[in-house]
């Protein structure tokens, strides 16, 4: 993996992963095959069935990776419960979750920024999001209004945003942004596999 940030010209962006480590290591040997400069995992990492497992596979080598913060790992590591609002099996899974992670899993979790801002060559600078750019539980989707989005993003700079959440990929534009769902890896909606895409001067 390369690791230089300013003159990238691939970006992985690796969303949804919710704890399904089988799915991640086939996504990583891809991205390796790809020869990307960075990859981006973009939030909901841990809510699933092997939350520690996956933390190790990403935690192995962290050269090149770049990490924000999904809704459900922030519920996990801070154990929101049925008194937060989630319901009980909701609740029931964060608790689960957080008890299979070790310590320094949980504090390298919770230490997460909510965005990160990257620059490729060909396509200009691109914001990468879980959510929408104005929280990680508010999603964008292929049906969203036009208006509702403009909205979200208006105080947005980047030309391009990579966002998740709601694990169905999508590529549109919307008030003279280009918005791309990168899907999800390891929770699929509506897609056979695994998703995730790759920033590179083919990518529109």
């Amino acid at each position: 993996m390369k690791v230089g940030v300013n003159h990238l010209k691939k970006i992985a962006a690796i969303y949804d992963i919710h704890g399904n480590n089988f799915a991640l290591q086939a996504v990583l040997r891809e991205i390796r095959e790809e020869n990307a400069d960075v990859v981006v995992v973009g939030g909901d990492v841990v809510w699933g069935p092997q939350p520690r497992e996956v933390m190790e596979t990403l935690m192995q080598d962290r050269a090149g990776f770049f990490y924000i913060m999904g809704n459900a790992d922030r519920e996990v590591v801070h154990r929101h419960s049925t008194e937060d609002g989630c319901p009980d099996f909701v609740a029931e899974m964060n608790a689960w979750c957080a008890d299979q992670l070790t310590k320094n899993q949980v504090n390298f979790l919770k230490q997460l920024p909510e965005s990160k801002r990257l620059s490729v060559e060909g396509l200009g600078n691109i914001l990468f999001i879980h959510g929408s750019p104005r929280s990680d539980e508010e999603a964008i989707r292929v049906q969203t209004e036009e208006s509702k989005i403009e909205e979200m993003i208006k105080d947005t700079r980047e030309d391009i945003i990579v966002c998740g959440h709601t694990h169905i990929q999508f590529d549109r534009s919307v008030a003279g942004k280009r918005i791309v769902n990168a899907g999800s890896v390891g929770l699929q909606s509506k897609a056979n596999g695994a998703c995730w895409p790759l920033s590179d001067e083919s990518f529109f």
